[in-house]
């Protein structure tokens, strides 16, 4: 069977510390996904919706925030055809930082539904949210750190 990726991505990159991020850049983010009804899936194989929202910096900055929102009046729904098949729903919320000397990171991610999630059919439907903060452990003047936090 095939696999379908249908995703969003929201991101902020700083490969190399620009003006003023030594004394406090910031990356942040806001996705938000709101429907009446929605998403809506007819699947009959393997398919996964997927929303990223990513911070990820060399160095030099002091802040990354991620704030992800997904609503639905109704829903998700889903009719999964297929015996077997796999449907997965995942928003990812990750700050990475690799010299560590970031010294805020957050991740304030949401998923609701007043009606929902609805799944109709024999397939398995998963519904997931992934929140990560990950740094380096030197002090984020440009030294390379060897190890990494989750916080």
């Amino acid at each position: 069977m095939g696999a379908l990726l249908i995703g969003g991505a929201g991101g902020a990159d700083a490969a190399t510390p620009g003006p003023g991020l030594n004394d406090g850049g910031a990356q942040r983010n806001r996705c938000n996904t709101s429907s009446v009804i929605g998403g809506v899936q007819l699947t009959a194989s393997d398919t996964t919706t997927e929303t990223n929202c990513v911070n990820s910096a060399e160095s030099g900055v002091r802040e990354q925030s991620n704030r992800c929102r997904t609503h639905s009046v109704i829903g998700p729904v889903t009719v999964a055809l297929a015996p077997g098949s796999t449907t997965t729903n995942r928003t990812n919320c990750v700050n990475y930082s690799k010299s560590g000397g970031v010294t805020k990171q957050s991740n304030d991610c949401k998923t609701t539904s007043v009606l929902g999630p609805i799944t109709i059919g024999p397939g398995e439907v998963t519904n997931e949210t992934n929140c990560v903060n990950l740094a380096g452990t030197d002090d984020g003047d440009n030294n390379s750190g060897d190890g990494a936090n989750n916080g």
